[in-house]
């Protein structure tokens, strides 16, 4: 399987590509990227080829990675859908729910994959959390608390044109989308309250409490707020209590970390299953239509919805009803 990155601005652009480069049965083809220079620093890094022109990419892959910014993603999956190419797309899937159905409808005229790259769904805590809740464990599933903090990522990441959002564009997703993947429920209601609090020089919002209703009745908060100080041991965290009629689940995606101190700051290192190479064989197992849990384009269509209503209701000061 030949693959290509179409950008290099996100974050996330080291572990896709590491993540490739050591995958058995792919071929990494190289960075696609406007920004010559970000594109080729990546390429060097990573031992691809760097690649100027969007078409001379899609011409020699047969599935693509988009790991640009999130205002991007949209044109840049479409392109790839039009060339007959599958797509796997970092989160969100766009910045509007009326852009991310675009893209999840062009990918099934095409009868393509377009998954959503929510790796949660591959993070062995996860999974054996899904297995405990399917046993019910706990009994009936009441609610759910989550946290996904982080610190501020700054660069693009702060500009709302290229973001679509702060924080909540940006963390809220992940757990929406495991506690859709663990109930098999779709969000009824939407109320969030956010705010410019911690970092502020930035005109956007980087803090937010958003609470949920689910359709069989189960309720849930999130906190996606970029809280965590720049001196702070890692970039955050995932946590998610479960709630149920016979007990309580606490789950910790990244609790498998060795501690290391230096003079300046405590570092946490993590040596846990890397989610990103499961996420990778899971986009190539739907390829080949082979069951897996990877999340589709309609998939980040319902996180993309919820995170448009959270900031409508912010708005409005108003709960807000999906349809």
């Amino acid at each position: 399987m030949r693959v290509g990155v179409l950008s290099a601005a996100h974050v996330h652009i080291d572990a896709f590509s590491c993540t490739l480069n050591r995958t058995d049965g792919v071929q990494f083809v190289g960075i696609y990227d406007d920004n010559e220079e970000r594109g080729k620093k990546k390429a060097i890094e990573h031992e691809t080829s760097y690649f100027s022109h969007l078409k001379d990419v899609l011409d020699q892959s047969d599935a693509v990675i988009i790991c640009a910014e999130n205002a991007r993603h949209e044109e840049l999956a479409l392109a790839a859908l039009e060339a007959k190419k599958h797509v796997l797309c970092e989160k969100p899937l766009s910045i509007s729910t009326a852009s991310a159905e675009k893209m999840a409808k062009k990918a099934d005229t095409e009868q393509l994959v377009l998954a959503t790259a929510f790796p949660m769904r591959f993070n062995t805590p996860a999974l054996q959390l899904k297995e405990a809740l399917a046993n019910k464990i706990i009994g009936n599933i009441l609610a759910f608390h989550g946290t996904n903090q982080g610190q501020c990522p700054g660069g693009w990441f702060v500009d709302g044109k290229l973001a679509g959002g702060g924080a909540v564009m940006d963390h809220t997703v992940h757990l929406l989308d495991m506690m859709r993947w663990l109930l098999k429920a779709e969000v009824k209601t939407v109320y969030a309250e956010i705010g410019s609090f911690l970092w502020s020089p930035y005109g956007i919002d980087d803090v937010g409490h958003i609470q949920l209703e689910f359709d069989n009745g189960v309720i849930a908060d999130i906190d996606p707020s970029w809280s965590r100080p720049l001196g702070y041991p890692t970039w955050g965290g995932l946590t998610l209590r479960v709630t149920g009629t016979k007990g309580t689940i606490d789950f910790d995606g990244f609790a498998q970390i060795i501690s290391s101190y230096d003079r300046q700051r405590t570092s946490w290192n993590y040596w846990g299953d890397d989610e990103y190479s499961w996420m990778i064989k899971g986009f190539i197992d739907a390829i080949y239509g082979r069951p897996t849990e990877l999340a589709s384009a309609w998939d980040g269509v319902a996180a993309v919805k919820v995170v448009e209503a959270a900031y409508l209701s912010a708005r409005e000061g108003e709960v807000v009803e999906l349809k």
